[in-house]
């Protein structure tokens, strides 16, 4: 298995996640780090790291500033593993991560449809990050958009089979480093995968000033027509209904406004709601600019 970590000027908090790494009790896998071009002295840190002796494999490697997704693209290449679980660099793992997802995925072997296998990041007093456990006894299979229904939604942490997951590039658009990772997520969910959900305890996550979720207003201005790609897929999802396809579509147009790319319009997975929801659109438009004004 790959534990894969994008970092960006953690130094502070990356050796936590190293440590737990070191209290795992199974090692079989490998901890691959893409550094997107920290300035805080985290090369220097690995450097040291990577001559001392592990009992698990630690592949390092350095870019320049590319963002999060570019990053994650890079590290599902590099992998060396069959699965492939994202661990954040604030973030760490319990003592028996590694063995329990070991576990879970040899439960699923041979199952094709079910292509990972996740459990709950929770908050270092042990409540899960939504407040709620998952309504789940011992398992569910269930797609990535099915996640709401199980209280699954922006808790969980995943192992994911590598196979699967290179089939599917996760985009970026061209001049912007950030877009939202369900745009593939979803996609695979779209083409039938199913994931195995346990409420399980696995990842301990304490958000940071400056991280992406705590910045999400700031990711919507920097990266206007990566959520105009999101909104545009979710408009062909006929789990959401006509309505909330209406309201995706409006925010599609009001993202492409924002991007300064009215030809991206023409590309509107479903151009009768483009023709519907352009004037809400068109209005959100400029709610949104000044919501988004005061944002550095």
């Amino acid at each position: 298995m790959t534990i894969f970590t994008a970092t960006y000027n953690r130094l502070k908090l990356i050796g936590r996640l190293y440590e737990s790494l070191t209290r795992q009790n199974n090692f079989d896998f490998e901890w691959l780090v893409v550094d997107d071009g920290s300035t805080d002295g985290t090369d220097l840190y690995f450097e040291d790291l990577l001559v001392l002796h592990h009992p698990f494999q630690i592949r390092y490697y350095h870019q320049d500033n590319q963002g999060l997704i570019r990053s994650l693209n890079k590290g599902i290449s590099l992998a060396e593993g069959k699965y492939f679980s994202k661990i954040d660099s604030d973030d760490y793992v319990v003592d028996d991560f590694v063995e329990t997802m070991l576990s879970w995925i040899d439960d699923v072997k041979g199952q094709d449809k079910i292509y990972a296998v996740g459990g709950v990041r929770i908050l270092p007093d042990g409540s899960p990050l939504k407040g709620t456990w998952p309504l789940i006894d011992n398992y569910i299979d269930a797609s990535d958009i099915e996640r709401p229904k199980y209280n699954l939604d922006a808790d969980m942490t995943e192992a994911w089979r590598l196979d699967v997951l290179r089939k599917y590039v996760f985009p970026v658009w061209p001049g912007e480093k950030f877009a939202p990772e369900q745009l593939v997520l979803h996609r695979i969910a779209m083409d039938g995968y199913l994931i195995r959900w346990r409420p399980k305890s696995l990842v301990v996550c304490e958000y940071q000033e400056g991280g992406l979720t705590r910045g999400a207003d700031k990711l919507i201005k920097d990266n206007p027509m990566g959520y105009a790609m999101m909104w545009n897929q979710m408009t062909t999802r006929s789990d959401i209904g006509f309505f909330n396809r209406i309201k995706a579509s409006a925010n599609f147009i009001t993202q492409c406004l924002l991007g300064h790319n009215l030809s991206f319009l023409l590309k509107a997975e479903r151009p009768f709601l483009a023709t519907v929801a352009f004037l809400p659109g068109f209005l959100l438009f400029f709610r949104r600019k000044r919501q988004l004004r005061s944002i550095i």
